[in-house]
């Protein structure tokens, strides 16, 4: 089987490309629209094109810190099961960091910096921070900070709008939107059913249980949520606008609620399908009220 099929393989169950280019475009045109800049076709090719190469440097590196718990804990993933091997995805990958600091050298100083600062911080999460398991063990600390490694993207993405995006109150906003939003898919995909919990020990389910990390979830829609209400609230927003979003979230916590109640496959399904559309649901109604 050549490299192509095996890393279509890889993609389907450790790197959803298709879905990451709607979440990824989505939140390319909202971080467009806050910075108060126009958009061009090329400015929101550059900044979907190094979101998803960003993602994907992320998964590259979590795959290799994480290759011996994999090893001994989830051996039906790709890579312990032989699949595509660790060298093939890194090759990968340092293609993609050479077209993610082209991107960034492209638009300019500040830009190129803010990605050799974000690379540079996912090489310090690779190697633990250089605290192996003293950090590794404290599991809501380790996401944590594991999770600004998106920030920094985000940084990245703004920059390819406007230089003076630090400035401007409504970026900041819509930055903290964008963090819940992050949050958001973190717990969702570390919340297993019973067949599926993980023996590793890592996963929010095991930690805090499957009831109160669907409580964690709901908050974090609910925060999600009226962070966009004021983003969008002081840019005269439809009534239109307003119905899409309520409609969103609703059925989105009806879906976390039912998931609670059935915890089957089905109704996981249905769960990740109104996070996704909620997701990219919010950012698309920012792009076009702001």
């Amino acid at each position: 089987m050549n490299l192509l099929k095996r890393f279509d393989i890889y993609q389907k169950e450790r790197f959803p490309l298709i879905i990451l280019i709607f979440t990824t475009g989505a939140v390319v045109l909202s971080s467009n629209s806050v910075t108060l800049s126009p958009l061009t076709g090329y400015t929101f090719l550059a900044g979907l094109t190094a979101g998803v190469l960003f993602i994907f440097h992320i998964r590259v590196v979590d795959e290799v810190r994480d290759s011996l718990h994999d090893r001994t804990y989830h051996t039906s993933r790709p890579i312990p099961r032989g699949t595509i091997s660790i060298k093939e995805l890194k090759t990968m990958d340092l293609v993609g960091i050479l077209v993610f600091l082209t991107i960034g050298f492209t638009f300019g100083i500040q830009t190129l910096a803010i990605g050799i600062i974000a690379l540079l911080y996912t090489f310090l999460a690779g190697k633990e921070f250089f605290l192996g398991e003293k950090i590794r063990s404290k599991f809501f600390i380790y996401n944590g900070i594991n999770l600004i490694q998106m920030i920094l993207l985000q940084f990245f993405v703004y920059s390819l709008f406007s230089a003076y995006w630090y400035s401007n109150v409504l970026v900041w906003t819509h930055l903290v939107f964008i963090f819940f939003n992050v949050i958001l898919l973190e717990v969702l995909r570390k919340i297993k059913i019973a067949p599926e919990e993980s023996i590793g020990h890592d996963t929010y389910s095991w930690h805090i249980g499957f009831s109160y990390s669907l409580i964690v979830f709901i908050f974090t829609v609910f925060m999600s949520y009226f962070t966009f209400l004021y983003l969008i609230l002081n840019h005269n927003p439809s009534l239109v606008s307003i119905c899409a979003s309520v409609f969103f979230m609703i059925s989105l916590i009806l879906s976390a609620i039912a998931h609670n109640k059935k915890k089957n496959k089905k109704s996981e399904n249905y769960l990740y399908l109104w996070t996704l559309i909620m997701y990219v649901g919010l950012n698309i109604l920012i792009y076009i009220t702001i």
